[in-house]
């Protein structure tokens, strides 16, 4: 009321609504904790929830741009959302859309059920922006996980107001854009990996579906999936579907799409729903990594199991083969929710699952039955692209070509590293066949009564010579290679030395025929025992020309050999007065203690150089072989054992089919 005649002042009204907070979340710390940040694992799963809310908001494009820096920006076409759907619905944790609307306005079966995905964000982020623009309405706002978590801290629940920010819609006529800061984990995800998750966890992404996904501009295809190009075998439920279509597919076949649920009483008629889907076998194993060797089961178009494989317990190679994906909408309806909180697993006890749980492992028994025999042809098929393998088994008779098929496949079907270690199997089973079925024949001769019946003589004999030849042949190149090392050793001193510790054990340096050195111990201890006795004897300058002496037999032989170091000049007449001792003391050991031994001795002088004089070399070979001696210098030893086995090889390379058969597999798999 007014005064004095003069004027009233207005009375002052309180502006309540300029001090009302724009946006209200409403929020339990413990949801907060298990529901959000402690529910999602990974930024693949977090894009997932933002991609599903995309799509249940009739989108038809969603573009994710990740930044290296730590920032990550979805952003969606579809219709957007009102500062009241904002505090309504999406602020609403818990918010059950489907009690309202079971589908999109467009008509989508839509993806979100209990209202928690949108927590998902602070799994990985503490700031998550959300601009949204509909009707011409366009409104911003931040949330921080900190202060969240400080707010309502102490009392476990209370009201959070997100900061209202500028709308930033990037020319957006409706939509909806969230930008996730400040990320707790690690945004090195590369984009073709992030394509390749998102691609596995959902089947409603492209044309067909009109939803288009893309990361830093390039859209998710089937083909990020990263395995449709190497399936090999594939079964298909219902309609066949985009895995179908891929090129490499060998032969593709229908399965039964039905499950059976039984129902919730005796009485209640059993319930029967339709899935679809595929599963399929790759070529390889390694065309699989641990993300991809799975059957990922979906409902309503997105990912609700991430790998139904460890139901059965698969085991084997057979397991290591296979991938999939089924499309069980049923498991999603409006009944009782079988899917988990993270909806990422389902709850293992629902009846539904089980039984299609049950219907899964009858088709994969199937399955891995026709597997096994189409594995099989495709292995054989393999083998024989291979010229070598194929020239091979055309060699065979018709029992030995079922064996050689099974083979084949059993090589193909191993986890092998590399094409060497293909080739080298291939190799060690072609020749342990040819033994094995050298020894079926000779099992047969026993049995031999007609004339008629010597031809299978004379195909073992063939078959056994032919085998022989190239396992000596295989003998001959490794020995080759070893000189060859030996030639590479420049140094005299040096190859003097490495000779030293080899020959003495490998006498087919000194000569072919003598594959290996051999002494009975007996012997052996008494020769030792003459020939310490004059080493016994030996000058201080005998001593430092020579290395070593040594007895061993060979071929029906008694063979000595000296060393003598390669810098020091021999005499020619002191090296047969030295030989021609231990000659003797040989003899006479073999005479007196073993008289039923064969007496031929032969004796090796191995030398630096030719002994003096020089220019009498032939006389004083003549004067050695008097005593059954020669001698021959380690350069010329080198030499002689090398020419030895390169003329066999070339001369045995025109001998065995076998050889230029086994020889012909490192053409083969070098074009692998």
């Amino acid at each position: 009321m007014a005064t004095d005649g003069g004027t009233a002042a207005p009375e002052k009204v309180e502006d309540k609504t300029s001090r009302e907070p724009k946006y209200r979340m409403t929020v339990s710390l413990n949801v907060l904790h298990h529901l959000g940040i402690g529910l999602y694992s990974n930024i693949p799963a977090v894009l997932s929830e933002l991609v599903a809310n995309a799509w249940d908001a009739d989108a038809k494009n969603v573009d994710i741009s990740i930044d290296p820096s730590g920032r990550i920006v979805v952003k969606d076409d579809g219709h957007g959302m009102t500062l009241k759907d904002i505090n309504d619905r999406f602020l609403k944790i818990g918010y059950q859309r489907r009690l309202k609307d079971a589908t999109s306005p467009e008509g989508r079966e839509v993806m979100g059920r209990k209202g928690i995905g949108k927590l998902s964000s602070f799994s990985i982020a503490n700031i998550v922006e959300v601009h949204s623009i509909r009707g011409g309405e366009s409104n911003a706002l931040r949330m921080n996980r900190t202060k969240i978590e400080e707010q309502i801290k102490g009392q476990n629940s209370g009201e959070y107001h997100p900061e209202d920010v500028e709308p930033e819609i990037d020319g957006l006529m409706h939509g909806t854009r969230i930008e996730l800061r400040e990320l707790d984990k690690s945004v090195s995800w590369t984009a073709p990996h992030l394509r390749r998750r998102l691609a596995r966890r959902f089947s409603i992404i492209g044309p067909a579906k009109s939803f288009e996904v893309r990361i830093n501009g390039s859209k998710i295809t089937s083909k990020d999936r990263d395995f449709y190009n190497k399936l090999e075998f594939l079964w298909h439920f219902g309609e066949p579907t985009d895995a179908a279509n891929v090129g490499t597919l060998k032969r593709v076949s229908q399965l039964e799409s039905t499950v059976s649920v039984p129902g919730e009483t005796d009485e209640d008629e059993p319930e029967s729903h339709e899935v679809r889907g595929w599963v399929g076998t790759v070529d390889r194993p390694d065309s699989l990594d641990e993300v991809n060797n799975s059957i990922v089961l979906l409902a309503r178009g997105k990912l609700v199991h991430e790998n139904l494989l460890p139901e059965f317990k698969e085991a084997g190679i057979y397991a290591q083969y296979v991938v999939g994906e089924i499309n069980a909408d049923f498991l999603d309806d409006e009944g009782k929710d079988i899917v988990t909180s993270d909806r990422q697993s389902v709850k293992e006890e629902d009846e539904r699952y089980r039984a299609l749980l049950e219907c899964v492992q009858g088709i994969l028994k199937k399955i891995k039955n026709e597997w096994t025999a189409l594995r099989r042809e495709e292995g054989v098929q393999r083998a024989l692209n291979y010229p070598s393998v194929e020239r091979w088994y055309r060699r065979l008779g018709s029992d030995g070509r079922k064996t050689a098929k099974r083979l084949f496949a059993r090589i193909e079907s191993l986890m092998l590293p590399d094409t060497e270690t293909k080739k080298e199997l291939y190799r060690s089973t072609m020749l342990a066949f040819e033994k094995l079925a050298l020894q079926d024949m000779l099992s047969v001769l026993d049995s031999i009564e007609s004339q008629a019946e010597f031809e299978t003589l004379a195909r073992v004999i063939a078959g056994v010579e032919e085998v022989e030849a190239f396992h000596y042949h295989e003998v001959a190149l490794g020995r080759l290679r070893v000189i060859e090392q030996f030639r590479g050793l420049v140094d005299t001193n040096v190859l003097e030395k490495v000779i030293q510790q080899f020959i003495f054990n490998e006498l087919w340096l000194l000569h072919p025929s003598w594959e290996r050195a051999a002494s009975n111990m007996r012997i052996e201890e008494s020769v030792k025992k003459e020939f310490d006795e004059i080493d016994a004897k030996l000058t201080e300058e005998e001593k430092r020309g020579r290395i070593d002496i040594r007895y061993k037999t060979a071929a029906g032989k008694h063979v000595i050999i000296e060393l003598k170091k390669a810098d020091r000049a021999v005499n020619a007449t002191d090296l047969i007065q030295q030989l021609r001792k231990y000659r003797d003391a040989l003899a006479k050991c073999l005479a007196t203690k073993f008289p039923e031994e064969p007496r031929q001795i032969e004796m090796i002088a191995i030398l630096g150089s030719p002994p003096r004089p020089v220019e009498s070399d032939q006389e004083n070979r003549n004067l050695l072989a008097a005593i059954q001696a020669r001698y021959i210098t380690y350069d010329q030893l080198v030499l002689e054992a090398e020419r030895s086995y390169a003329e066999y090889l070339e001369k045995d390379e025109k001998v065995s089919e076998l050889v230029e058969i086994v020889n012909g597999l490192d053409a083969d798999f070098a074009q692998a």
